[in-house]
Order: structure tokens, then sequence, then C-alpha cells
């Protein structure tokens, strides 16, 4: 069997699939900053590693606690009705999200901490979660089940909570969240910390991902509760406990640019880490995967033939030009390359031309696909615009030839016109401009490489990106 038969595959396009992940897991500057607690909002496209982390932190440590709960199947709807009727609506999911947390909080450490000494604070968080969820280890989607919180003496004595309560309604007669869970959220949060103190761990690490599944439109009622999630966070890793308990968010750039809350911008300058990736740091993550199925000597140049692509166009910048710069689309490509390979020949040890050339049309299928799950629950209706732009059969096309194909296509339902679909389609990255030499250097601008550069409303020079060239059968224009 030749490298590439032994390689197989390159991995699952989504971590969460791939349950080899850790074995090639790429540890980037990402990891350090999330671990010292120094960002607690990760950001970044669909497929940009968010999951990835989350399965890293997953993994037990010797000095702190960690955990990453799933929310698939959360039950949102259930959710929705713990909502603090005298707030915000911005604020009016915080209170349910803090308890939730501080619960976890509780949990984690009596699930991962041995502790041969029973002390005040583990009894108390021992005998308040089984009261309550029947077990020290409720799952996410448990903890805002019961209608009522019991705060037996036995559980909640005045040295440990400050307070002693037969129980709590969780939902109070107008259908919302009691006021009173903010005081056993507190009770809970500094229980916690003791705990924290008791089994001599630094830290208490949550970690939120998959906030958009199930996610088919981003309503105001779920961007409500990812919002209260967000400052529920914030809350506690601004208060004394969150120099303990560290919960963490990870959501996809596209819900992020559409939430709208006092202080969001704080939180994207001074703690939140980006998930960018450049053609050399996706090179590494592919290289220590190469290396962990074939050998430490190995590396992509050893698999591919060195003969230029047609352009003069080196096979690695051919394929990460046809890629938003994320891993899920370099693996994804590289498997379909890897597949027509091995169809061809059983024992091929590397790549050519037409490996690569094959891989283009496959792929650009997976990427229109992968664009319908981003795009269709903030506009459904997306495809008819790129149904435009394969109309105009080129893949660099003009302001107003698009204007005219758009409008021929535009249904009734879809509500945006061909400007604002131009700007959408920008802010996806489906379409690029043309910079002038006047404006900061000629070149073409996509919002996935040059994200501050915003979108140009005179821009007259359009181009679809290469990735979506075989899908929507577009030619490339080239001068006589």
């Amino acid at each position: 069997m030749g490298y590439l038969g032994t390689i197989g595959t390159f991995g699952d396009v989504a971590a969460e699939d791939d349950n080899a992940v850790l074995s090639y897991f790429l540890k980037t500057d990402a990891v350090d900053q999330i671990e010292s607690g120094r960002c607690y909002a990760v950001i970044g496209r669909k497929g940009s590693g968010k999951t990835a982390l989350t399965k890293y932190f997953s993994q037990p440590r010797k000095d702190y606690v960690t955990t990453s709960p799933s929310l698939r199947d959360y039950p949102w709807n259930l959710h929705a009705k713990r909502k603090n009727l005298g707030a915000s609506d911005i604020e009016s999911y915080v209170s349910s999200w803090r308890y939730l947390i501080a619960v976890k909080a509780n949990s984690i450490i009596l699930e991962q901490r041995n502790v041969t000494t029973m002390t005040d604070a583990q009894r108390a968080a021992r005998d308040f979660l089984n009261e309550n969820y029947g077990g020290i280890v409720p799952s996410l989607g448990d903890i805002l089940v019961p209608k009522k919180i019991s705060l037996s003496k036995r559980t909640l004595s005045p040295s440990i909570f400050g307070f002693s309560l037969g129980s709590i309604d969780f939902e109070n007669e107008e259908g919302g969240i009691a006021p009173e869970v903010d005081t056993v959220t507190d009770a809970l949060l500094r229980n916690a910390m003791t705990l924290a103190g008791q089994a001599g761990v630094g830290k208490i690490c949550i970690h939120f991902d998959e906030l958009d599944q199930g996610l088919s439109q981003l309503d105001d009622r779920r961007r409500e509760m990812i919002i209260g999630l967000i400052l529920a966070i914030r809350s506690i890793r601004g208060s004394k406990e969150g120099t303990v308990i560290f919960p963490v968010f990870y959501v996809r750039t596209d819900i992020w640019d559409e939430l709208k809350f006092s202080d969001k911008n704080k939180i994207s300058q001074s703690s939140a880490v980006y998930l960018e990736w450049d053609a050399d740091t996706l090179k590494d993550m592919i290289n220590v995967r190469i290396r962990h199925k074939i050998g430490a000597q190995f590396s992509w140049d050893d698999l591919e033939d060195e003969a230029l692509m047609r352009g003069s166009q080196q096979k690695w910048s051919h394929i990460v030009s046809r890629t938003f710069l994320r891993p899920r689309d370099v693996i994804q490509f590289l498997n379909f390359a890897l597949q027509k390979a091995l169809k061809e020949m059983p024992e091929a040890d590397i790549f050519d031309n037409d490996d690569i050339q094959a891989a283009r049309e496959p792929y650009s299928k997976y990427l229109k696909a992968e664009l319908d799950d981003e795009i269709e629950p903030h506009w459904p209706r997306w495809s008819e615009a790129l149904q435009a732009c394969s109309e105009l059969a080129t893949i660099t096309f003009s302001r107003d030839d698009f204007r005219s194909a758009y409008n021929k296509r535009k249904s009734t339902n879809n509500k945006y016109d061909a400007d604002e679909a131009l700007e959408a389609l920008y802010g996806f990255s489906v379409i690029g401009y043309r910079r002038g030499i006047g404006s900061g250097g000629s070149g073409w601008v996509f919002q996935y490489t040059d994200p501050d550069a915003g979108w140009d409303n005179g821009a007259n020079k359009l181009k679809v990106h290469l990735g979506l060239k075989e899908f929507a059968k577009l030619r490339e224009e080239r001068s006589a």
C-alpha cells in the first residue's frame, strides 16, 4: 500500500464526528488564550475549529476541572420559559444561565475529583444536586427542568449558604423565573469556589459550544437566549468567583455579527479570540495529520509531485484559494483528491495535477452546501443570488449586470434587493470586489481574507469565490 492508501483519510470535516481529532490536534495561540483565562469568547466561522477546541478542553486536567457539555438536543423551548420578566429583553435570560452555570460548577468538581473527607460545602453541594436532580451529574438539559428548587435545612445550612428555606419556585405566578433564583445562584457560586479550594482545583472551566444546533432561523427569542448566556458569563467572569469559575462560549461569526447588546464591542476587543487561519497554519494542521498517519519524517511536500497547476500555481496555493481558510475546507478538498488518486492508482504515493483538478467539482458542491447551512437561517432565498451569478457565466461581473439578472429571479418572498444581496453575499465571502490602486493597493477584497476592509457600496467590479466556480458553472475571463 502506498503513502496515500496508508493515510486513507485526512479526517472528518466535522470535529464532533472525528474520534481521532485529538490524536492530531494542532495547539494554536487560541488554546493559550482560553486556558489562561484571558478570553471567554471564541468566535469563528463554521468549520474554523471551535468544536475541536471544546473536544480538547473536555479532556481531564491535573490542576483544574473542565467540561464541554453538549447543547445538542438542548431544550431551548423549556429554557425560553425561564425568563426574568422584570428585566429588559436583552438581559431577561441572564438569571437562568447564571443558575445553570452555578449548578454545573458544583457538579463538575464532585464528578471529577474524589474527595475522601466530607466537608460542609461538599455535603451541601451533593445533597442539593441529589434532592433536585436525583444525582450529582445532571445533564445540561435537566438543570432548568424543576418547577421548584428544594432548599432543605440538610442541604443549605446557614454556615454554607447564609439562609435556609424549604423550597422556592423556579417559575413565578406570571410564568417567568422567580427573583429568589439569583440568591440561590450566588450561594452556589460561592460554594463552588469553596469546593475548588478544598479539592486543590485551580479553576473550573465550562465550555459552551453548538449554540446554533437545530437553528433554522435566528429569531428574536433565540437571539435573546444567546445574549443572555454571553452576559451571564461576563457577569461571572467579572466577579470574585470568576477568578476560579471560567465559563467560555463559542459562537459562529455570522451569529455574533447579528447580536446587538451593550458592551459587545468591549468583549470583542478585550475578551474574545477569533479563530483565523492562513495558508501556512493550515499546512501545519495537515502536516500534523500526515505525520500521525505515516511517520514523523513526512509532510505535505512529500505527497505531491511538484508540478505546477495551470497558471504556474503550486498545488497547495491552488487548494487554499478555493477555501475560506478553514480547516474543514482543506480537509474536505484533500479527501476528495485522495479518493480520486486511490481510485486511479491504489498504490499511489503522491498527488498529481489530475487528482487536484478532479477534486474541484465535488468540493464545489460541498462548499455550496456549507453556505446553505450558514446563510439560510438569515436569508432563506440566497440561492437566487447565486443563480443570478451563474447566468452571468463568468466568475467576474459588474454590479449592473448582477442587478439585471437578480431582479429577473428574485421571488416575492426574497427580502433583499439587488444591492442588499451583494452586500450580504460579500458578508459571507461568496463574492469579493476589486479595490482600486488609490484605495490601499489594488486586488480582490473578500471578507474572509480582509475582515476589516468592509463592503464598498461603490464597487462595480465583482468576483465569485473560486470555490463556487464549478457549482455555479462559471468560467474565468482571460485577456486576449
